[in-house]
């Protein structure tokens, strides 16, 4: 590689300093959430390998944290953290006091699966909770190499709707103890918020169910109750049409204009950012269609005044392209961030990424993990040879 490619890199908007709500970050380049499952069980609570784990990658500008569960209810995949319990909150700020040390932000992404769920992960004999009982047909991780098809879940009462809002607002209380800079809200792709927003799978007669409005309503009352903790600008929301197209999550004609109603609305917050996730999934012959790949992006550009931080499939240069483009602020890597933990630094040298080994994406250990190796280190050996 040439020093003027290095020059190029080096003066990429992905890598100048960013003000992202009230944060200042170091670079644009996010860490996505990535589930992993190495808590601790049966807590489960965040430990010492996971507190490795995120230092390693702390040069990026910001670290969003796996998928943390709000609730025992909001269970569904097994091995994944809760932020709920006092142990929980110790594991969680051990973890943040790791990354600031080394010069890092990090927030946490908080979790409700709603009925993507099963009864031993929820406990105590309970049924997964979903706005109907409409069974999602989603795969469920209940064990390091297990999985189940999800059931029928139980219909939310007004009771588990409130208590759900509750169980929000608590966790965002434990993880502001636990030293993080903010949180973010999975809103969307299979879980509970699209679970309601889905016409298929919410059948209520009530005012969550009907209209746009009413199917939004319960992630805007979970908004509202998070906002009752944290400051609006240290707030993300993960949203969007984009799911898995399988099983009850398959676009529908109402899909779109649900996505577009919760954009528009959460104008109305002053947010730290909004996330918007590129489809994946072969759109052809569906409602999204023209919104494969990229399109989505200046689609939903054009209803959001704030921040956007885009996620999927997005190689760094062509995330520096969307970023001169206008179409969104920040870059959320996914896959890249688990084998290389100095992904930042591979980046702005054109360093060759590490392999993937999707082996160990899961799983209890280190190995796949926290032992993938890094530029230096691999510089070092070549050196010494």
């Amino acid at each position: 590689m040439s020093s003027a490619d290095t020059t190029s890199r080096t003066g990429m908007l992905l890598f100048q300093p960013f003000l992202l709500g009230d944060l200042q970050l170091r670079n644009r380049v996010v860490m996505a959430p990535l589930t992993r499952t190495r808590a601790t069980l049966p807590g489960p609570i965040p430990n010492a390998l996971m507190r490795e784990y995120y230092a390693q990658r702390a040069s990026a500008g910001l670290i969003i944290t796996e998928g943390t569960f709000v609730s025992d209810r909001a269970r569904g995949w097994f091995g994944a953290p809760g932020v709920y319990t006092e142990p929980q909150r110790k594991g969680w700020q051990s973890i943040t006091d790791a990354v600031h040390r080394a010069g890092g932000r990090i927030t946490v992404q908080l979790w409700h699966q709603g009925s993507v769920s099963s009864p031993g992960l929820v406990g105590d004999g309970q049924t997964p909770l979903g706005p109907s009982a409409v069974n999602p047909e989603q795969l469920i991780h209940t064990g390091y190499t297990k999985t189940e098809m999800s059931e029928v879940p139980a219909e939310m009462t007004l009771d588990d709707i409130r208590q759900t809002v509750r169980d929000f607002r608590h966790a965002s209380k434990v993880a502001q103890d636990a030293g993080f800079d903010g949180v973010q809200i999975q809103g969307g792709f299979v879980y509970l918020f699209q679970q309601f927003m889905q016409e298929n799978l919410n059948t209520r007669t009530d005012h969550y169910g009907g209209s746009v409005e009413n199917r939004a309503r319960l992630l805007f009352e979970v908004l509202e109750g998070v906002l009752d903790v944290w400051p609006s600008r240290h707030v993300g929301v993960k949203a969007g049409p984009m799911m898995s197209e399988r099983g009850g999550f398959r676009s529908l004609p109402s899909t779109l204009p649900t996505a577009e109603y919760v954009y528009r609305r959460l104008n109305d917050y002053n947010l730290f950012y909004v996330m918007l996730m590129r489809q994946l999934a072969d759109l052809k012959g569906t409602p999204l269609e023209h919104l494969q790949g990229d399109a989505v992006l200046p689609h939903f550009r054009s209803l959001y005044d704030g921040n956007l931080m885009l996620n999927a499939g997005i190689s760094p240069l062509h995330g520096e392209q969307l970023l001169r483009q206008g179409l969104g602020e920040v870059l959320a890597f996914g896959r890249e961030y688990i084998s290389n933990p100095d992904l930042v630094e591979r980046i702005r040298g054109g360093a060759p990424l590490n392999p993937q080994r999707p082996e160990g994406y899961y799983g209890s250990t280190f190995a796949g993990y926290t032992d993938y190796p890094l530029l230096a280190e691999l510089q070092a050996e070549v050196t010494s040879a």
